[in-house]
């Protein structure tokens, strides 16, 4: 909290937390895009969270695409589970990608060494994360402005919104691996 609260160095560090967190599979980001919210004002935590998140998932295409390859593929054809995502990767990687960031249905992490693998371009990777994560940005970081305010409401309207994207997330999952 010390680190994300209003200070002259808040700014950079929150966007450098949020850029870290793409690389590591399992955060809870939303906690984290909500406690960069309630300590900065609404238009700049939402521009400190998408902008973060989306250059951590580019540095992370980017190391998948060339340093990691090998080891990114590897772990990739371990997922035998995936072939559904893999089929609809085959078929519009950008859907793939832009359903993938909606719909929770797999860690970032692992979507962004996937897309790196893929011949997709840095251009249509990029649009797919920032408009695929703007909705649960917008969501994270209204819940975070609100929350001091009237925690029990902000508490339900995340949940809910939280039950909903893993509902349609499993039913997805389910149709895509078979």
């Amino acid at each position: 909290m010390d680190l994300v609260e209003e200070s002259s160095a808040s700014v950079w560090i929150s966007f450098l937390i949020m850029v870290g967190l793409a690389f590591v599979p399992a955060m809870p980001i939303p906690l984290i895009v909500g406690i960069i919210a309630a300590n900065q004002p609404f238009w700049l935590a939402l521009l400190i969270s998408l902008g973060g998140t989306t250059v951590g998932c580019i540095g992370m295409f980017y190391l998948s695409r060339t340093i990691l390859a090998r080891w990114a593929r590897k772990k990739v054809a371990a997922y035998a589970r995936l072939n559904g995502f893999f089929t609809m990767l085959d078929r519009n990687v950008f859907l793939a990608i832009l359903i993938g960031r909606l719909i929770p249905i797999m860690p970032s992490a692992a979507l962004n060494a996937i897309a790196g693998i893929t011949s997709m371009s840095i251009w249509a990777f990029t649009f797919a994360t920032v408009i695929g994560k703007l909705p649960t940005m917008v969501a994270f970081t209204m819940a975070g402005q609100q929350f001091e305010d009237n925690q029990f409401s902000t508490i339900i309207l995340v949940g809910t919104y939280m039950l909903l994207l893993v509902l349609i997330g499993q039913k997805l999952k389910r149709k895509l691996s078979s």
